[in-house]
């Protein structure tokens, strides 16, 4: 059968634009976000009216939002007249309404395009194009943008009409975690699928990489992402995971996924950003900064980049001028979309707010709001030990025991270390009693280590400030029985505590007897001992001074507990 020249060139043109358009798509999908743009652009240009074209770039703005999206809707608004409310145009529109909060008005749009797709072969569900981009369209934005049982359904009836289709399975798999984070397992399943229709696709394995880095399971996550990367080596978003994982951890490791996530990206602001980031992580603070100058020098007129101004803040941190890194931050808290910061972002400005006197209550509420807008829990431990360590830098012990304290009440996973510098930061605060009491915590957790020992003492000894209450006896003598099982180490420990009881014993408490204990233990320590000869020689005189009277009256009255060598 012999097809007409005019024929031919139809099929020919059809073709080609079918493999443009599949070209643009590709470089969507792979995060080649600028060229994309561009290419849609040019598509559009060529043929105004062509409703695919229209439809993608209007997806390129979409995916910029709220930055462009008055133009997207702009522009679907146009192709709309143009084409006579072209299906997949509606399904455009209607995105841009989902995204407006106007969930009713972008249905009613969905409706109406798969209606006007529905022909005998399709004749319940209408064409799976539209079925997707319906799905998309829900899967897109936040947790409380598109409708999800709606979304499923459609993308279930896509996956039916194109059983080998995995970019269905994706945005199923991503409106599944708009549910939260115990949706975890459908979502996964639904990339798994797609994997099977598509093995060297790197997307479906990056995104089961995300679930697991949200749940903090590193070895799992760092597996798939490099599963990603093997399977699909063209697939930036993966290496630019890989390289954010690494840059605090490994720096050079950090530079080779960051080359390969620039080589696979377009170069523009945010590679470039990127770039700038790694040489603050690797001290080449000037660098950096030339290299954020370079980025603001390159922006259009009337174009913001908000994260140059923390990237500044960072390196004059470094650098060792507060003033500018305090006046950047702010720059860049004020400039950006409040949903865009980060509980990180807010901590870090806090702790540049604590180089400046006077403005503790105001680094406070940084944290507490970094806390407040951060739900996992050891982010909220890390501002809250971030303040902690500003204010000890600061020389602020109180307020290092504020914050640590607070890291305490929600710590379910407590080391002696924690235990250490709680104690440590509640004694230098002059918090005394709570520094015993946080010592006290540590010897039942750690009874073989000696520091909880010395911490619940010195606490005590300093809460007896000028020792008349001898309240600091029973952590001297639980301090003295631990370090008996190796005199030879603790010999002069052993001997300061015992010095302290006979101070106690004979000049306050008048218990001549338990001074003589006490002066007895150290004898038996190191015979002949100058001071314990003398200070027993003294209390037996004065014992016998008062007939034993005093001693048998007060013994146990105020000390709560025996001789030093129990």
């Amino acid at each position: 059968m012999r097809i007409p020249i005019v024929a031919a060139f139809v099929l020919l043109s059809v073709c080609v634009v079918a493999q443009s358009l599949e070209e643009g798509k590709q470089m969507l999908r792979y995060g080649r976000l600028v060229k994309a743009e561009e290419y849609f652009e040019k598509l559009v240009q060529a043929n105004p009216n062509d409703p695919q074209a229209n439809y993608w770039l209007g997806q390129l703005y979409l995916n910029d939002n709220p930055v462009k999206l008055a133009k997207a809707k702009e522009l679907y608004s146009k192709a709309l007249m143009a084409t006579n409310q072209n299906p997949l145009l509606l399904v455009g529109m209607g995105h841009v309404e989902l995204i407006e909060k106007k969930n009713a008005e972008a249905k009613q749009r969905f409706e109406q395009a798969i209606a006007a797709t529905k022909n005998k072969k399709n004749k319940n569900f209408g064409d799976v194009e539209i079925l997707e981009a319906i799905g998309i369209a829900n899967a897109m934005g936040d947790d409380k943008t598109g409708e999800i049982d709606y979304a499923l359904e459609k993308l279930g009836q896509a996956a039916q009409l194109d059983p080998k289709n995995p970019h269905v399975n994706i945005a199923a798999g991503m409106i599944h975690l708009k549910r939260g984070g115990e949706y975890g397992g459908p979502a996964k399943s639904e990339f798994e699928k797609a994997i099977d229709k598509a093995p060297n696709y790197g997307r479906s394995y990056y995104r089961i990489g995300k679930i697991f880095e949200s749940q903090r399971n590193t070895e799992m996550f760092l597996q798939y992402y490099n599963k990603a990367v093997e399977m699909d080596s063209k697939f930036a978003p993966a290496f630019l995971s890989l390289y954010q994982y690494y840059e605090n951890r490994d720096i050079n490791k950090a530079k080779e996924y960051l080359d390969k996530f620039v080589a696979n990206n377009d170069p523009n602001i945010e590679t470039a950003f990127f770039q700038a980031a790694y040489l603050f992580r690797a001290g080449k603070y000037q660098e950096s900064l030339d290299k954020v100058k370079a980025i603001e020098a390159g922006l259009k007129q009337g174009e913001k980049f908000p994260k140059a101004f923390k990237l500044y803040a960072y390196n004059f941190d470094r650098l060792g001028d507060s003033v500018q890194a305090r006046d950047y931050m702010e720059k860049f808290v004020q400039q950006s979309n409040p949903a865009d910061l980060t509980g990180e972002d807010y901590a870090e400005m806090a702790t540049l707010y604590l180089k400046f006197p006077g403005m503790e209550t105001k680094a406070d509420e940084l944290v507490d709001r970094a806390v407040a807008l951060d739900t996992v829990k050891e982010n909220q431990m890390k501002y809250m030990q971030e303040l902690a360590g500003a204010y000890q830098k600061a020389g602020n012990w109180l307020g290092t025991y504020k914050w640590l304290n607070r890291v305490d009440a929600i710590n379910t996973n407590k080391t002696a270390t924690t235990f250490y510098y709680l104690a440590d930061a509640s004694y230098k605060s002059k918090q005394f009693q709570a520094s015993a009491d946080v010592a006290a915590r540590y010897i039942i957790a750690y009874p073989e280590q000696i520091q909880g020992y010395f911490l619940q003492k010195r606490a005590a000894v300093a809460a007896d400030t000028d020792t008349s209450v001898g309240t600091a006896i029973p952590a001297i003598d639980q301090y003295s029985q631990f370090m008996m099982k190796d005199t030879a180490t603790y010999k002069g420990r052993i001997m300061e505590n015992l010095s302290y009881k006979i101070y106690y014993y004979v000049l306050r408490s008048k218990e001549y007897q338990k001074a003589i204990d006490a002066c007895n233990a150290i004898l038996a320590i190191e015979p002949g001992n100058e001071y314990a000869t003398r200070a027993k020689s003294e209390a037996e005189r004065l014992l016998k001074a008062t007939g034993g009277q005093k001693a048998s009256s007060q013994s146990g009255a105020k000390s709560g507990s025996g001789s030093g060598n129990k």
